[in-house]
């Protein structure tokens, strides 16, 4: 029988609850495309009971009846869902709305071999079928090993591509939500305001009349517009009062980001009273003060703090957190001076420096007693140090490296995880570090090479094998010691390039295949660069410069869809910084650039 059955049942309609929640009238929705588009079988979606011959997707809240007969959920997991055929139905029910559906993504890939390898339609696979025949008794359950997965986007687009494959948070990072509705459908957490001190802090028009408002630097008071004299009581009132007050014109965030602004500041204010004590204790003391604030407002959102800049040092002073950090959040960013070519409890390079930083961070935590969850970033932002060089900016991640992380992490109880990567899409020279990057977060038992006999026949066909033999000889040879004859492999590596022959009228499989060269001249680029600079050789980089600071322009046309935004931010800060910087030098040197 041609079509969907469980057993013998024709499955021919996809139903939710009355009043389901958006998410879940979302999942039908979803379910109903992706089924049209693999098997070219067009079926009903909407309202109704879950009678025999339709998919039902619901929440173990509104069903939990049907929860009983199929669960329990898996323990020790987040956003736990279960997909069973019982009686001629097939039931997907989550355990909260984003949960059912995931239950949509996960049964869509589990079953029907579809892949969601990036942003937008044109990076899924969606292989055509002509039937899907379950049995009776059919099980899946899933879940997650981290409570929050998150990306920093502001691009539903992105967002959605991150909820296929189990992200469910998306962090604003100092910039207001625009599609809110859009962002709820989806059921993600919403992570927010960041950065946005400049707006708590007194307004600079009370200078005239209240210099002792403002921070106190190089012995004078000075507007900074972005802190403030935080141990006149005054402006502890000022600050609240403006965070109250954009509580409640931004009521919808789930999580509360309470960050200074992005600036390495060497104290807040200078005057003899803030002088008694360091950013982490201020930041702290504010902290407390915010989180208040918070629960009055908004008792059901989550407060985080962070350690980042000036706090990424534990306090000394301040020894006690708002209700011993229940519902709160913890945040390490302090990772950007890591080395992420190697694992970060190996503590190489500047990884040693950092792991003393957050060894410091969780002492404290424990000494305060905190109840709250911990959550980490790592970095591959191309605006930090170990990206400052070729084999970092080549966007080549070692995933390896993140694998064994994840699973240092796990063991350290970090409940959730984050990525500074600056792109909303980043599909070049491929989709594949993005993807594998969730996929690693969904299973830290796989393997990399696992993930990429799965990903490479999929995305580039038939080339697939020779399209992965070039990457994995470019990756290796991208991470080796720049030197003119590393410079020649890199080069070399055309050869394979050149090998291969796209099907004829595969247009997209050309164009994936166009955007690899693309890729590897930007690499030849970047060592090249890197070794002028090894070299001490002005001519030779004056002669790069235009070349890669145009480099993204050049190539906007064929990157569009693959890489956003163009240029990426801080596209240029690597030649600009180490040259206009006079830093070249002691950047070639660095163990960990390469």
């Amino acid at each position: 029988m041609a079509g969907i059955t469980l057993d013998q049942t024709a499955i021919e309609r996809v139903s939710y609850p009355k009043g389901a929640p958006a998410p879940v009238r979302f999942a039908a929705e979803e379910l109903q495309s992706y089924l049209k588009e693999s098997l070219g079988v067009a079926i009903d979606a909407g309202e109704g009971a879950p009678s025999k011959g339709s998919f039902f997707i619901s929440t173990t809240e509104v069903s939990p009846k049907l929860t009983a007969e199929v669960g329990p959920f898996e323990e020790g997991k987040y956003d736990r869902c279960i997909i069973a055929g019982r009686n001629g139905r097939i039931l997907m029910i989550g355990e909260n709305p984003i949960s059912a559906l995931y239950a949509v993504y996960d049964f869509l890939q589990e079953k029907l071999n579809i892949r969601f390898f990036g942003p937008g339609h044109e990076h899924e696979y969606i292989p055509k079928r002509s039937e899907l025949h379950l049995e009776e008794g059919y099980f899946l359950q899933t879940g997650s090993l981290l409570a929050i997965r998150e990306y920093v986007t502001l691009s539903l687009d992105t967002m959605t591509f991150a909820v296929k494959n189990r992200g469910n948070s998306m962090l604003a990072a100092g910039r207001s939500v625009d599609d809110l509705d859009g962002f709820r459908t989806l059921g993600v957490k919403l992570k927010g305001p960041g950065h946005i001190w400049r707006d708590l802090i007194p307004d600079e028009s009370l200078f005239r009349e209240h210099p002792e408002f403002f921070p106190m630097i190089d012995g004078k008071r000075t507007v900074n517009n972005r802190t403030a004299c935080f141990s006149n009581p005054e402006v502890r009132k000022i600050f609240s009062n403006n965070l109250r007050k954009h509580i409640k014109q931004n009521p919808y965030w789930d999580i509360f980001a309470f960050y200074a602004e992005d600036i390495h500041d060497p104290y807040y204010c200078g005057c003899p009273e803030c002088s008694k004590m360091d950013i982490p204790d201020w930041y702290v003391t504010l902290g407390n003060d915010a989180a208040k604030v918070l629960e009055e407002e908004c008792p059901h959102s989550v407060f985080e703090l962070i350690a980042y800049h000036g706090t990424r040092i534990a306090p000394k002073q301040v020894k006690k957190l708002y209700r011993n950090g229940k519902n709160m959040q913890f945040f390490f960013c302090i990772g950007y001076t890591r080395d992420i070519f190697n694992p970060f409890e190996k503590k190489t390079y500047g990884s040693a420096e950092v792991f003393e930083m957050y060894k410091n961070w969780r002492k404290y935590l424990s000494e305060v007693e905190f109840e709250g969850r911990l959550m980490l970033a790592d970095y591959y932002v191309l605006s930090e140090q170990p990206n400052q060089g070729p084999r970092g900016r080549a966007l080549l991640w070692p995933m390896e490296v993140i694998l064994e992380d994840f699973r240092f992490y796990l063991k350290e109880g970090i409940a959730g995880l984050s990525d500074f990567i600056i792109f909303d899409r980043l599909c070049w020279p491929s989709p594949f570090n993005v993807w594998c990057w969730f996929q690693l977060w969904k299973n830290p038992e796989t393997t990399i090479e696992t993930l990429k006999d799965d990903f490479y026949p999929k995305y580039f066909g038939k080339t697939g094998v020779l399209v992965r033999e070039y990457i994995d000889k470019l990756e290796a040879a991208m991470h080796e010691r720049t030197s003119p004859d590393n410079i020649e492999r890199v080069k070399d590596l055309v050869r394979i390039l050149d090998s291969i022959e796209s099907p004829e009228g595969d247009e997209q499989l050309a164009q994936r295949l166009k955007l690899v060269r693309i890729h590897h001249e930007y690499c030849v680029l970047l060592k090249e660069i890197f070794q002028a600079f090894i070299d001490d050789n002005p001519a030779r980089w004056q002669a790069l410069e235009k070349p890669y600071v145009t480099f993204f322009e050049t190539h906007r046309s064929d990157l569009e869809g693959h890489i956003d935004p163009i240029p990426p931010h801080w596209a240029d800060t690597w030649y600009t910084w180490a040259v206009k910087r006079g830093t070249h030098l002691e950047m070639a040197k660095n163990e960990m650039l390469h």
